[in-house]
């Protein structure tokens, strides 16, 4: 995260404008298709989801032309690991895709200041990062668990997505030597004060007087309240939680122009209409024709983990595909509630608890666990945890209804029947047109079961009757 000197800068400009210039003006005479073949531009932001080129989101492009920027300083595909976030610019052609520059972003870089003793979150540098079982920890911290890092001594660099509360969900983490490290955050401001030349994200405290500021609004008063931004120092000073800024810019997501194949993977921090949001700092917009995988159009709320594909012009990204990442769904009617515990278990789903936290969003008029009773009907949405537990990223309170849901990975399958969640589900009623492919079109029972393995997600629908669930559609999920 130093910073780059001006020949840098320069080389830097040459190789976006190269690729800028390849995108055109976005109509013109690109080729690309709805679904992804032809030619033009294709770029990326998200998570490296393997290697042998780079995949980002799962979509590989070949990298052996392609430049790279990692820590803001010219790099090579080496430098980058799995679950680190980049943002990737290129080209399309017979769906390969060919990366012409790649670079590296991080949310936080910093002094470590407290780690939960339950191992699932951390504070860097005024930040509060949550870590959970997608999270990789990288092998320079010992065991690959965060609680062998130590307060005020380690620092660490998180790549992530940062939730509307400002809270970085991380995807990497990895250890830093101390005389490397040049203190980096990106998040939301607030507390702006203009006056003292200081504002806030998270619980750091951010002063601006000498930094450049570059592309930022004019600071008069608080205009900077809510304006996601990334603020690079050369001090932070652990007693007063204060880094004292060099830089101050908006974030962007590494893409601009128009382009003619582009996904954005991140967490929903604006919504400003049905099927009209933002990815981070992308605006979204769906619309008829937009496919949603894994979830419904109005299940697009603050904090939601998305993947969103389709085309970028004018600084919009208009969507063919929405897919949700939160792998788990849940509906039913509640058969426990423990608000001590923020707890929940539902009726037809026997042993899956539904833990609460502080970053669950509670909608349909409750606010917490302690709002709900017993004979409510919910749908919750959120990620594994161990075997048959659910932490909740959203709990919404429905109207009344016999239906169930349970969506998450197969732990088990022999036909005609699968384990999701520890909850046992026979499909030996089902008919061979309510087996469902991931284009929702019928599949039938054989094909089903022969595309199941461990992992892959899974939603079952049925009705519960006569104390019981009465299973009567089984569907692959993305």
């Amino acid at each position: 995260m130093k910073r780059i000197g001006e020949w840098k800068l320069w080389t830097m400009g040459l190789v976006v404008a190269g690729f800028l210039t390849g995108c055109g003006s976005g109509g013109g005479e690109a080729t690309v298709s709805t679904a992804g073949s032809g030619s033009g531009s294709a770029a990326a932001t998200g998570t490296i989801t393997g290697f042998g080129s780079v995949f980002v989101n799962g979509k590989r492009f070949e990298t052996d032309h392609a430049s790279f920027l990692v820590d803001d300083q010219p790099g090579t595909q080496s430098d980058l690991k799995l679950g680190m976030t980049v943002a990737v610019t290129g080209t399309l052609s017979n769906n390969q895709r060919s990366a012409t520059l790649v670079r590296q972003q991080d949310a936080v870089e910093g002094l470590v200041q407290s780690v939960a003793a339950d191992g699932l979150s951390l504070v860097v540098m005024g930040q509060t990062v949550l870590v959970d079982n997608t999270t990789i920890i990288d092998n320079n911290i010992p065991g690959q668990n965060i609680l062998n890092l130590l307060a005020g001594t380690d620092f660490v660099e998180v790549s992530g997505h940062v939730r509307p509360s400002g809270v970085i969900q991380a995807t990497f983490i990895e250890k830093k030597p101390a005389g490397t490290v040049t203190p980096e955050v990106r998040g939301y401001v607030s507390g702006q004060n203009e006056a003292a030349r200081t504002f806030r994200i998270g619980a750091l405290t951010v002063n601006y007087a000498t930094a450049v500021i570059g592309d930022m609004p004019n600071p008069a008063g608080n205009a900077w309240n809510g304006l996601l931004v990334e603020a690079k120092g050369t001090a932070f000073t652990a007693a007063t939680t204060t880094l004292t800024a060099t830089q101050v810019e908006p974030e962007q997501d590494g893409v601009s122009g128009n382009v003619d194949e582009f996904e954005v993977e991140g967490i929903v921090t604006q919504v400003l209409g049905s099927g009209d949001f933002f990815v981070g700092s992308r605006h979204v917009q769906t619309t008829a024709s937009t496919e949603f995988r894994g979830g419904a159009i109005d299940e697009i709320v603050l904090g939601a983990k998305l993947s969103v594909e389709g085309r970028l012009a004018s600084g919009i990204l208009m969507a063919n595909h929405v897919k949700f990442h939160a792998s788990v769904r849940l509906e039913g009617n509640i058969e426990v509630v423990n608000s001590g515990t923020h707890t929940v278990r539902l009726v037809g789903l026997p042993g899956v608890t539904v833990t609460a936290n502080s970053q669950t969003t509670f909608d349909g008029g409750v606010t917490g666990v302690a709002d709900l009773v017993a004979g409510q009907h919910l749908r919750v949405r959120g990620r594994v945890n161990g075997t048959n537990g659910v932490i909740a990223t959203r709990i919404e309170l429905r109207s009344a209804s016999d239906d169930v849901d349970l969506q998450g990975p197969v732990q088990a399958a022999a036909n005609p029947a699968l384990t999701i969640l520890g909850v046992t589900v026979s499909t030996a009623g089902l008919s061979e047109d309510e087996f469902k492919g991931r284009s929702d079109s019928s599949i039938g029972r054989t094909a089903f079961f022969n595309a199941l393995s461990v992992g892959t997600v899974v939603k079952v629908k049925g009705r519960f009757s006569g104390g019981g669930v009465v299973w009567r559609e089984a569907e692959l999920e993305e």
